[in-house]
């Protein structure tokens, strides 16, 4: 799970960046800025100014033709990104100083001293992720639910996983192969609230670090018309049950002649599960 000094030290070095690019962007300050005035209320002129050397209560202005057009938008532009740099540096004198100040000790620490007797009585958000892990599977288990669910709907097909698990379809193999080998945990055909609603997800999924469960389905035959009209119902009633793709709902499709994409499998590994 994402700490809060992880947050911090993230958004510092994203500030810094910012900082770096405008300081990049004007190495030297000419002392040049815009100025606009309307001429006679109604056509804006644009002026080229700079201070006085020997009297800064006095300005040199030079009017911009229309053919300097970039010339006044490289100041307006400079005069913003000054601003903004001044803005930036407080904002990283804050975090900085938040990083400081924020006390080294948590709650993780508190939790990892304790006893293996102590932790067995003890329910915290900070269980190591192995325990977390654990008790994240168990809550999709359904024990005798899930039983009676294979024995209405037996798998039949010869597909295993590296895990010995039995599959209902070679891409559902290849996801859950897929899955193991990254380190993603699942539960697959997990016993969720949504079969009240006539919905059996495929997998369920646990981003580790976060710590958010994901609704995974693969859709095959979407080349079947009938097929294909079941999937998009299916999505349908996700949604309105509150489920939106990439918040907490993944899905991957294939047909009879384009498999599994096994490189869209990649990158939705890689986008929400790490």
């Amino acid at each position: 799970m994402e700490s809060f000094i992880d947050v911090i030290e993230r958004e510092i070095e994203e500030v810094r960046t910012k900082i770096e690019i405008i300081e990049k962007r004007y190495p030297t300050d000419d002392g040049y800025f815009l100025e606009i005035k309307k001429n006679k209320g109604k056509y804006n002129q644009f002026y080229k100014c700079k201070m006085e050397a020997d009297d800064i209560s006095k300005v040199q202005r030079t009017y911009l033709k229309k053919e300097d057009i970039q010339i006044a938008k490289y100041l307006a532009q400079k005069d913003f990104d000054f601003r903004l740099l001044t803005i930036l540096k407080k904002q990283l004198l804050v975090l900085e100083q938040a990083l400081r100040e924020y006390p080294i000790e948590n709650g993780t620490e508190l939790y990892y001293a304790l006893s293996a007797e102590r932790k067995a009585l003890i329910q915290s958000e900070y269980v190591d992720d192995e325990t977390y892990i654990t008790r994240w599977r168990e809550t999709f288990s359904g024990g005798s639910q899930r039983d009676s669910f294979y024995e209405k709907y037996p798998i039949t097909t010869p597909y295993y996983t590296e895990r010995g698990e039995r599959v209902r379809s070679k891409s559902e193999k290849i996801i859950a192969d897929k899955l193991a080998k990254e380190g993603i945990p699942y539960v697959y055909e997990p016993i969720t609230n949504l079969a009240n609603k006539g919905i059996r997800p495929d997998f369920a999924l646990l981003n580790v670090r976060i710590r958010k469960t994901f609704i995974k389905e693969h859709f095959g035959l979407m080349d079947v018309p009938e097929y294909a009209a079941r999937c998009v119902e299916k999505i349908n009633k996700y949604n309105e049950l509150g489920y939106e793709y990439g918040k907490n709902l993944l899905y991957t499709f294939e047909t009879q002649e384009a498999g599994l994409d096994t490189l869209l499998l990649d990158r939705l590994i890689n986008s929400y599960l790490k």
